[in-house]
């Protein structure tokens, strides 16, 4: 899988290190950050695979979460 490409304007506010990009806890913070807040660019960015495998542990709204659950439904 390659690397993810960090849209460092998400995070404005937190200064990340590079050991940060390399942890889970963060790619879960990074893509759930994404996914509610990001441009469509972002998204595209983020393999679906990794959205698949976290979309439990992710802190989505309602309304983001109500849609990655049915699109992953219907893939």
């Amino acid at each position: 899988m390659q690397p993810i490409k960090f849209n460092k304007k998400l995070f404005w506010d937190y200064e990340i290190s590079e050991d940060d990009l390399k942890k889970e806890d963060f790619l879960i913070f990074y893509i759930s950050k994404v996914l509610n807040n990001g441009t469509l660019k972002d998204v595209l960015e983020i393999p679906i695979e990794l959205i698949e495998k976290y979309i439990d542990r992710l802190n989505l709204s309602s309304r983001v979460r109500k849609f990655w659950e049915w699109y992953l439904r219907m893939r």
